[in-house]
């Protein structure tokens, strides 16, 4: 059977066109296509072209469809692709998609990379190790990410470590020296910065144990222990209070000698 353009009409839509075949509406097509393939009334295609006309009306509506998508903020080529299946797009539109967005750079790996690196670095307060994390869930190639991170400002790291051992040291005012430390450093790794590049912020703030603060909040604490435990015998009550306070990172000897002032008093 013959396949003869009978009309093409131009639809209330910008630059889109109702494509009829001996007579019967076929399918809306972009201007794109239209030009691309020449077409025009009382032309005669065969069912090939006609799969080819098909083809390439899809991929060009999930390519507007990825530029809309592309609008907002750059997007990784798996996010693209995540968007257009979620449209419906079969895996081959969707793969002759991604080759034409990456062909005219619109879509570029690397590139995003490399800008969710530096955003995250001036605005989220996060290490390598947590961007790194991020950029793998956005399923960038490895390579691409090491190619990343070899523009990682070291030098914005510490400034912003610094920043964040001040806060974090402030936190835990209501701790011991040692357990300030401690927790000072799970914290900042935990957000995904290196143990080394946290020593080295550290080194330059050079915190110092204040005596007078340590033996408040060993005090402090020390009271809170000793009711929590009040219903105990007064030995088995020291052993646990001893027991507490010593995890929370106070030595010993001080915490003897604060038992030793509660209990005379």
């Amino acid at each position: 059977m013959k396949l003869i353009i009978t009309s093409i009409e131009a639809q209330k839509r910008p630059h889109r066109f109702n494509l009829y075949l001996n007579q019967t509406f076929a399918f809306g097509i972009s201007e794109d296509t239209l030009i691309s393939f020449q077409l025009h009334k009382g032309q005669t295609i065969s069912q090939k072209v006609l799969e080819q006309i098909r083809n390439d009306e899809q991929i060009n509506q999930a390519y507007q469809a990825s530029l809309n998508y592309l609008t907002y903020r750059m997007r990784s080529s798996a996010e693209v692709k995540k968007k257009l299946r979620s449209k419906d797009y079969p895996d081959d539109i969707i793969s002759a998609t991604i080759s034409k967005l990456k062909q005219q750079n619109l879509l570029n790996d690397y590139q995003f990379a490399l800008a969710y690196l530096k955003t995250m670095q001036k605005t989220a307060s996060k290490g390598p190790y947590e961007i790194k994390k991020k950029l793998q869930e956005k399923k960038i190639p490895p390579e691409l990410i090491e190619k990343a991170f070899n523009e990682y400002d070291l030098q914005n790291e510490q400034e912003l470590l610094v920043k964040l051992v001040e806060k974090y040291l402030t936190h835990y005012q209501d701790c011991s020296f040692k357990e300030k430390i401690t927790k000072t450093k799970q914290r900042l790794m935990i957000k995904g910065f290196t143990s080394t590049s946290i020593d080295t912020a550290l080194v330059k703030i050079s915190p110092d144990e204040d005596p007078e603060q340590e033996t408040q909040v060993l005090q402090k604490l020390l009271s809170k222990t000793w009711q929590r435990y009040n219903s105990l015998p007064v030995a088995k009550r020291k052993q646990k209070a001893k027991q507490f306070l010593f995890r929370k990172g106070f030595p010993l000897e001080k915490i003897d000698q604060a038992l030793i002032e509660m209990t005379e008093n």
